[in-house]
């Protein structure tokens, strides 16, 4: 299969910048990480008009506890319960921190008028599937009753691996009968491991060094699944795989076509829809895997941002 055409697929804003993202080095999942943490942002100052505090969210039922931060509009004091996300951090199961998505969610408070918990879930090799997702379960079934967060404005979300964690733990809410989230935030969510697709395929030459590869991924799902990998993988690890989808929380899925998961999304969001759940898609032009991580800086990314807000603030409240 071809390489992906970078000058003429992805926005040119984001062309000018490829040379400043990770350079992949695909030997092992410590080369990744290390990759990763290379190529990382210094972190986000405080945004005064936020109020920033970390928490830990005691397990229950044998499980250990999660580590959270709380992001508040500043002075929201006891004027009643807040509209609240639940963020899941991306990072290909592998990955991620609570500090690099400080910015992002500052912003979000601010725009939105809301309450964001942000979950330091475990990571995969050492801690394989299910650990992350019984993380972000704990942290989920404690804010159900937190006298601070309205139940009934509950959403879930992440990005990347954080989003399909977000898929799965709908799914495991709707299996134990459990209430579903207000709303599931799925920003390029990443979904299936069986690497079936045309556009997961064509990113095993990606164009660039700076896109998600193939190989990344596989060493990614690899180490996610554990000793389930090449086995009978169920949909709360690989939510592609689930067969039936009715009963989950209304979703919005947002991916760019230049995304190495943009097939898998589009078929989880047709199937959602088919499935009787309310579903909002966008597909952006030009748009990358990451696109969302940064401050938006090309036309599809401000519209990228835009579309995530407009589908959380009624779901949320306070928003504009």
């Amino acid at each position: 299969m071809p390489a992906i055409d970078v000058t003429r697929r992805i926005e040119p804003g984001t062309v000018a910048v490829l040379d400043r993202l990770t350079r992949w080095d695909l030997t092992s999942i410590e080369t990744i990480r290390s990759s990763y943490a290379a190529a990382g942002a210094p972190p986000a100052p405080a945004d005064p008009r936020v109020t920033r505090s970390d928490a830990v969210i005691a397990g229950a039922g044998g499980r250990p506890d999660v580590r959270v931060r709380w992001y508040r509009p500043a002075g929201s004091g006891p004027s009643g319960p807040l509209g609240c996300l639940v963020w899941l951090h991306g990072g290909g199961y592998i990955m991620g921190t609570l500090d690099e998505n400080d910015g992002r969610l500052d912003r979000m408070v601010v725009e939105l008028g809301c309450a964001v918990v942000s979950v330091d879930w475990r990571l995969s090799p050492e801690h394989p599937y299910p650990e992350g997702l019984d993380d972000a379960d704990t942290v989920w079934r404690a804010l159900t009753g937190d006298p601070a967060v309205d139940p009934a404005r509950l959403a879930v979300g992440g990005a990347s691996a954080g989003a399909g964690l977000a898929a799965a733990l709908c799914l495991r809410l709707r299996d134990t009968g459990q209430p579903q989230p207000a709303l599931q935030l799925l920003i390029y969510p990443m979904l299936d491991d069986r690497e079936v697709t045309a556009s997961i395929q064509a990113s095993e030459d990606p164009g660039h060094w700076g896109l998600w590869h193939l190989a990344a991924n596989r060493m990614c799902w690899q180490a996610y699944l554990g000793s389930l990998c090449g086995g009978d993988v169920p949909p709360t690890a690989a939510p592609a795989r689930a067969e039936e989808l009715s009963g989950l929380a209304p979703a919005f899925l947002g991916v760019g076509d230049v995304d190495a998961f943009l097939d898998e999304n589009l078929d989880y969001a047709a199937r959602l829809s088919r499935s009787g759940v309310p579903t909002e898609l966008h597909v952006y032009p030009g748009v990358i895997h990451g696109g969302f991580g940064a401050p938006p800086s090309t036309p599809r990314t401000v519209q990228f941002l835009r579309d995530i807000y407009a589908a959380l603030a009624p779901v949320l409240g306070g928003g504009h």
